[in-house]
């Protein structure tokens, strides 16, 4: 391959790891998992925020259970404990266990009451429970391809860095230091092939005395009088 060649390959090269790199940098699958990483720390949060209204619930119903059974344990000894002979006994009995009945027809209206809030608190932890399984399995498989995504542009830019290496090894070493200042200069369109009188990157035609002048140069690589470009004089840059 002629040195015109080698240089037109390497900028190739160089192009493509620029592209490959940027890829692999601003891949929306990352900013995308991101995303979905806090998604799922809020529904983290939501579980343990039913969690907790749920126990608290439940704390509740067994308290009522406890005030329940009280109640009824202060029934039968109230009962057992009045001398129904006795007509005062027997009046604040009845008053005793109309405060105690009122207890507990507010226990039965408030464990309907919670149970019923319990009930839709499960069944949002159901739910909650089931579209988190599902949002998960969905995370693990675009963190997968997102993955086998970047290990694929990492082995491109690998291989181009080995074959960006073995061209480095054929160039002069003032070939080399001239495409890397050139590629600086220019934003890595560092060399340009002649078209018939037309560079290939800057298009500016050459007059007939900068063809002349270039024609009379003994070197495959010139410099664009107008761009300043490597400049490959020949067709395509190849060796005939």
């Amino acid at each position: 391959m002629s040195l015109g060649s080698l240089l037109l390959k390497l900028q190739d090269i160089d192009l493509a790891l620029t592209r490959n790199r940027a890829a692999l940098n601003a891949m929306p699958e990352i900013a995308e998992l991101a995303k979905k990483r806090r998604a799922h720390q809020k529904l983290k949060a939501d579980a343990t925020k039913l969690y907790a209204q749920r126990k608290d619930i439940e704390t509740y119903l067994k308290e009522l259970e406890g005030k329940e059974m009280d109640a009824n344990d202060d029934v039968r000894i109230a009962q057992q404990n009045t001398d129904s002979s006795d007509y005062r006994a027997v009046q604040q009995l009845e008053i005793e266990l109309s405060n105690l009945a009122k207890q507990l027809d507010k226990i039965a209206f408030d464990r309907r009451d919670y149970e019923a809030k319990l009930a839709d608190i499960k069944a949002k932890e159901e739910y909650l429970a089931e579209y988190t399984a599902k949002f998960e399995a969905a995370v693990i498989a675009d963190t997968k391809a997102a993955r086998e995504k970047a290990a694929g542009l990492m082995a491109e830019v690998e291989k181009a860095q080995r074959q960006r290496e073995h061209i480095l090894e054929q160039l002069p070493e003032d070939m080399r230091v001239r495409y890397e200042k050139a590629a600086e200069t220019h934003n890595g369109l560092a060399v340009e092939r002649l078209e018939g009188n037309v560079p290939s990157v800057c298009r500016m035609a050459l007059q007939a005395s900068s063809m002349s002048d270039l024609a009379r140069t003994s070197s495959e690589v010139v410099e664009c009088p107008y761009c300043h470009r490597m400049l490959v004089m020949g067709e395509d840059g190849e060796e005939s």
